[in-house]
This record gives C-alpha cells, sequence and structure tokens, in this order.
C-alpha cells in the first residue's frame, strides 16, 4: 500500500501541477495498470480530459465572439481603470491607427481631443464629436459602457463614425422639403401657363405691350416650370437596380464619352466585377468626370483611378484634376442642392450623385486644394473575379 500511495500521490501531484500550468496533454497510461491503480488514472484521464474540453470550447466560444465583435461597424475598445487596452476589434485597428494600441493616449498621435472625449465619456451617455482625421472632417458617436470583473473596473469604449447616417438624414429631409416645394410651385404655374397661353391665341384685340408681357409671362413660366421638374429628380430617385457589372465595361463606356489625353483612366484590375445599378453609377461618373474637366483652365489633366482595398472590403474610384481646387466657401455647400459655382448649373449634380453612392451603401468625399480636387467613391466591396 505504501508503493501504492507513493504513486498516486506522485501522479495527483502532476495532474495539479499540469493543471495550474494549464497543460492538458497529461495523459497517464492506465492500460498497463490493474486494480485501483488503474481505475484512479483513469479518473485522473477524465479530470484531465474535462479540463481540455472546456478550455476548447471556451476558445471556440471566444472565437465566435471575437468573430462577431470584428464584424461591428463601431470600433471596440476595452480598456482598464488607467486606461491600458486590453483587447480592440479589427476595425477600430483598421480605421484608427492602422495597429493595436496599449494605452488609451495613443489615440492623441490619430486627434488630440479624441483620447480626452473617451475619458469623459458618462456610462449610457453618448456623444457625438466632430474632429478633423486625415484631412476629411468626420462626426464620431462615443460611447461607453462599463462592468466590474473580479472586483475591478472593465470599461468598454465605442467609436462609431456617424457621417453617413447624418448625411442620409439631411438627403431625407431635402428631399421632403423638393416634394413640398415642386407640387406647389407646379400647381401655381400651370394655371399661369394655360391662361396666359390662351389669351394670346384667342384675344385678338391685345395691344402689342400687353401681347408681349404675356407672352413673357408664359415663356418664364414654362421655364421655371421646367426648372422645378429638374429638381424633382432629388426626390424621385429610385432604388439602384443591382446587377454584377465588370468593371472594365463600364470604363470602355465612359472612354468613348472622354478620350485621352486629357482624362487618363488607371483600371487596376478591369475583370473584378461588383454588384450595383450600371446606369446610376455612370451617371455619376459622367458627373464628376464632366465637372472635373470643366474645373481646369489650361492643361486639362483629369485622372480616373480604380483600386481594391481587400482587407478593409472597400473598392474606390477616384476622380482628380488639375484645377485650382475648391474655394472654402463653395466646399461648404458643395453637396447641397440647388448650390452652383456655374453659370446656368442646376446644382443637382453632386447632391444627386451623392444620393445615388449612399443608396449603394457607400461614399462620396471629395479632398482639395490649390493645386487640384479628388472627388473619392468608396463603395462596399461585394465582388467576384
Amino acid at each position: 500500500m505504501g508503493w501504492f500511495g507513493n504513486k498516486s500521490a506522485e501522479r495527483i501531484r502532476r495532474m495539479l501541477q499540469a493543471i495550474r500550468n494549464r497543460d492538458f496533454s497529461l495523459r497517464f497510461p492506465a492500460e498497463r495498470m490493474r486494480g485501483s491503480e488503474r481505475k484512479l488514472a483513469e479518473e485522473m484521464n477524465e479530470v484531465i480530459s474535462g479540463f481540455r474540453e472546456d478550455i476548447i470550447r471556451q476558445e471556440r466560444q471566444y472565437g465566435q465572439y471575437e468573430a462577431i465583435l470584428n464584424l461591428v461597424d463601431s470600433a471596440l475598445i476595452v480598456t482598464d481603470t488607467e486606461g491600458n487596452v486590453s483587447w480592440m476589434n479589427q476595425k477600430a485597428i483598421d480605421n484608427l491607427c492602422g495597429f493595436k494600441i496599449t494605452h488609451l493616449s495613443m489615440l492623441d498621435a490619430l486627434h488630440p481631443d479624441l483620447a480626452a472625449g473617451l475619458k469623459a465619456l458618462i456610462p449610457g451617455l453618448p456623444k457625438i464629436l466632430t474632429l478633423s482625421l486625415n484631412g476629411v472632417e468626420e462626426r464620431l458617436k462615443l460611447s461607453m459602457a462599463t462592468y466590474d470583473s473580479e472586483g475591478t473596473d472593465v470599461y468598454i469604449y465605442s467609436i462609431e463614425n456617424v457621417n453617413l447616417l447624418v448625411q442620409q438624414s439631411e438627403i431625407e429631409a431635402q428631399r421632403k422639403l423638393i416634394r413640398v416645394l415642386t407640387h406647389e410651385i407646379m400647381n401655381s404655374l400651370s394655371p399661369i401657363i394655360s391662361l396666359s397661353g390662351m389669351l394670346t391665341e384667342t384675344n385678338s384685340q391685345l395691344d402689342e405691350d400687353s401681347t408681349e408681357a404675356l407672352n413673357a409671362i408664359n415663356r418664364r413660366s414654362k421655364g421655371l416650370l421646367k426648372f422645378v421638374e429638374n429638381y424633382r429628380k432629388l426626390s424621385r430617385l429610385s432604388q439602384p437596380h443591382l446587377e454584377w457589372t465588370r468593371i472594365g465595361d463600364i470604363f470602355d463606356g465612359l472612354r468613348a464619352l472622354f478620350p485621352e489625353p486629357f482624362v487618363v483612366f488607371n483600371i487596376e484590375d478591369p475583370d473584378i466585377q461588383l454588384q450595383f445599378d450600371r446606369h446610376q453609377m455612370e451617371q455619376v461618373l459622367i458627373n464628376l468626370i464632366k465637372n472635373a474637366v470643366e474645373s481646369i483652365q489650361e492643361n486639362p489633366t483629369v485622372i480616373v483611378s480604380t483600386k481594391a482595398d481587400h482587407p478593409n472590403h472597400h473598392f474606390m474610384i477616384s476622380v482628380e484634376d488639375n484645377g485650382c481646387g475648391i474655394s472654402p466657401d463653395a466646399a461648404k455647400n458643395i453637396f447641397l442642392p440647388f448650390f452652383t459655382t456655374k453659370s446656368g448649373g442646376s446644382g443637382i449634380g453632386l447632391s444627386l450623385s451623392r444620393q445615388i453612392i449612399n443608396m449603394h451603401g457607400g461614399s462620396l468625399s471629395f479632398d482639395t486644394n490649390p493645386t487640384g480636387t479628388t472627388f473619392s467613391i468608396t463603395l462596399p466591396f461585394i465582388y467576384r473575379l
């Protein structure tokens, strides 16, 4: 019994040491033993196997949770009370610094107000913070939750870019306003056009001045009606009809409309296929290229480029010109309906283009300086080769 007891104690000690070190590969060769010794070895093997299965199940579950959190559109950062970062999802890595930070203060390199804004949060009370990141004004929704882990407070920070949501709200408000205005204006114009036309056609006793005035009223009313009808396009834009489209095909058609050397097409991979409404996408690109060409006074060069951003599942199209840039005042209103810097322009082209891109789940932005302007389309990379 002494020998058996010593052997059993040694095996139990090895098992406890393995559990302490989280080494669950240990196994006792029970098939070489007999009686009570074999039964004890089998029970210890079952204990170790149970721990191993629990660890595998937890790791699998952790992997599933992490995969789900990596699909969330918000950047998530987990810290302790001192700001030390214990975890962040892939969206936070990709959209913030490009690497995993170890302390919340490292966000100061991105913008000095971001870390301070996160630290000032109160659980359950989100805050909107407007920052200029990489030269682009971004509106971020910051929120924070906290929980207790073994007596220690843990903080979960969420950073969500709400630019697209704000744009969509603004566009919907504009569309509602346009529907009301065009309805009222058209209801007033129709009888004016009808009456002025009828009077000039049926009343031969009108003097020359009266006839000319009625003709002017009729002509200008028809012009205003056409003008209003043009703006109704903003409120009548149909949902995109998504179809698989080869990128090269859409740009082959654009080459015919905008021949080189003034417009240069740099298509990274023409065989990539994306899901979008080809008619609407061509409408956007024609508008952007036409605007770029018209903005250049001398030696015009417009470069149209595409790039597939595989890690972030984005497909980008840029239209770059070598003009004199957009003035700060115009840049603030560039996407507003009816706003234009061109004589005779309708002011709906860029607003309509942004609506189309937003309805495709993407975004339209621009970067400008005194040596040129670049409009960038970012689309979700749902593709096939």
